[in-house]
């Protein structure tokens, strides 16, 4: 509720600042109208007219602050705040016909006729007048502007601003004027002209800018640098950058490790879009992670990646890797659904083993071991019987094995006709892993060659714990 008071009361004020100018712009355009077709002053005249069509800039501004605040809908999926971008070129076409209207007067008067001219205190009043509420306006626009990134006010602050410049024009030609030299008039008008034409080009390159979504200045370099400083962005692909009145919305391409899980490569882009918000408050920032390969990837990782991308294998296990004269002989075991035909299976398998001889030009063979992969939960049943036999077989078995110091957590389940066994051998802590491994798979070994029931073994290997004195 807060959030929705807070936003009606900042339109509110934007709207109230907006409407001031528009009655700014009514005084100012009706007494410079009055005093320039008394006088026939054709800089007085000029500057009338510029002045009315800040009144219609001022309108303008205050219809496209109304409008640009409307929220998002199913046409305007970005909002309506270019609409101050559109006001803005519209009152740059004015500012030129204008223009175009005073060059024509003024080199009239100076060439082809002669317009008598009756300027006096009344002309010079009328331009100071002018100038105390330019300079008034100018900062109120121009702060509110600054205040809630309005691009529509900003304009028309710098409309209002620019008026003191041809303000001061418009007086020197007056006093010259006043002195004898009666064509300075027309001379002050084309100065007026030359300030009006600068500043619609101006406001015509930046709302042109703006409505053909172009960047602002130097931003997407520091959208890049910012994405680049969170730990783990590997790398920035593609940026895009609009703008639509106050509102910045970027859309960036950023590459992470694609061993990431879903979650921290989610974090990762939370993480591009606060640092980008920090630089460009209040940004609508959209961040796509595209996932690649790191350069320091293995070729067990790039495996695993290869057989991640098949739905139809659920894992790879017991990767083996031999070299032999420069070559690669890779071996591995993969798991495939069981309902599948064993054509079928193989044809996955020689699928994934294509895939992996493209990873590595050294790659001579790859060999693949199929087997089921069971995702029901399997009924079994206690064997208090065979977990003796089991038993006294370890001790057996690992008195051959002096690098395993005891087992533990010994467990025998009878599944169907075959048995399943799981237990802990305690290693030496001085071992290797792969010294430890070795000797696990030695043990399983000699557990299925002496007891033949068993159909599945798991062992878990610890190290010894540390003594205690």
């Amino acid at each position: 509720m807060r959030r929705r008071d807070s936003r009606s009361a900042t339109t509110s004020k934007k709207q109230r600042v907006a409407f001031s100018s528009v009655v700014a712009a009514i005084a100012l355009t009706s007494m410079k109208l009055v005093v320039g077709l008394v006088t026939n002053s054709l800089g007085i005249l000029s500057e009338a007219l510029h002045s009315g069509i800040d009144l219609i800039a001022a309108f303008t501004t205050f219809y496209a602050v109304r409008k640009s605040e409307a929220p998002p809908d199913s046409l305007h999926m970005y909002g309506h705040a270019k609409i101050e971008s559109l006001a803005s070129l519209v009152e740059t076409v004015l500012l030129f016909l204008t223009c175009v209207w005073i060059v024509y007067e003024a080199i009239s008067r100076l060439l082809f006729k002669t317009v008598e001219i009756d300027l006096g205190i009344s002309a010079l009043a009328v331009m100071l007048i002018s100038m105390v509420v330019d300079l008034s306006r100018s900062r109120v626009l121009m702060k509110t502007a600054k205040e809630y990134r309005s691009q529509a006010l900003e304009a028309d602050a710098i409309h209002f601003s620019t008026d003191l410049i041809s303000s001061a024009v418009v007086i020197i030609g007056i006093l010259i004027s006043m002195i004898g030299f009666k064509q300075f008039d027309s001379i002050a008008g084309l100065g007026v002209a030359a300030v009006t034409a600068f500043i619609g080009y101006r406001i015509l390159k930046k709302s042109t800018h703006t409505l053909l979504d172009g960047a602002p200045a130097g931003v997407v370099q520091q959208i890049i640098e910012n994405a680049r400083s969170v730990e783990g962005i590997q790398n920035v692909g593609r940026v895009r950058v609009r703008e639509a009145g106050a509102k910045t919305f970027v859309d960036l391409e950023v590459h992470v490790d694609r061993d990431l899980s879903l979650e921290a490569a989610h974090e990762l882009a939370e993480s591009v879009c606060r640092n980008i918000q920090e630089t460009i408050p209040g940004a609508d920032v959209v961040v796509h992670a595209e996932p690649i390969s790191t350069s320091d990837a293995t070729l067990v990782d790039k495996m695993r990646r290869e057989a991640s991308k098949m739905k139809e294998i659920k894992s790879i296990s017991k990767i083996q890797l031999s070299e032999t004269d420069h070559k690669l002989d890779v071996e591995f075991n993969v798991e495939i659904e069981g309902t599948h035909s064993l054509e079928s299976a193989h044809e996955i398998a020689s699928d994934l083993e294509d895939r992996i001889k493209q990873l590595d030009k050294k790659i001579s063979s790859v060999t693949s071991h199929i087997e089921p992969y069971v995702d029901r939960v399997c009924e079994g049943e206690p064997a208090s019987f065979m977990r003796d036999r089991i038993q006294r077989l370890l001790d057996s078995i690992l008195l051959d094995f002096p690098s395993v110091k005891s087992f533990k957590n010994l467990q025998v389940k009878k599944i169907g006709d075959t048995y399943s066994l799981t237990f802990c051998c305690v290693f030496d802590k001085t071992l290797s892993l792969s010294e430890a491994h070795r000797i696990a798979s030695k043990i399983e070994v000699e557990i299925k060659a002496r007891c033949p029931e068993i159909e599945s073994i798991s062992l878990h290997m610890e190290p010894e714990p540390n003594k205690s004195f």
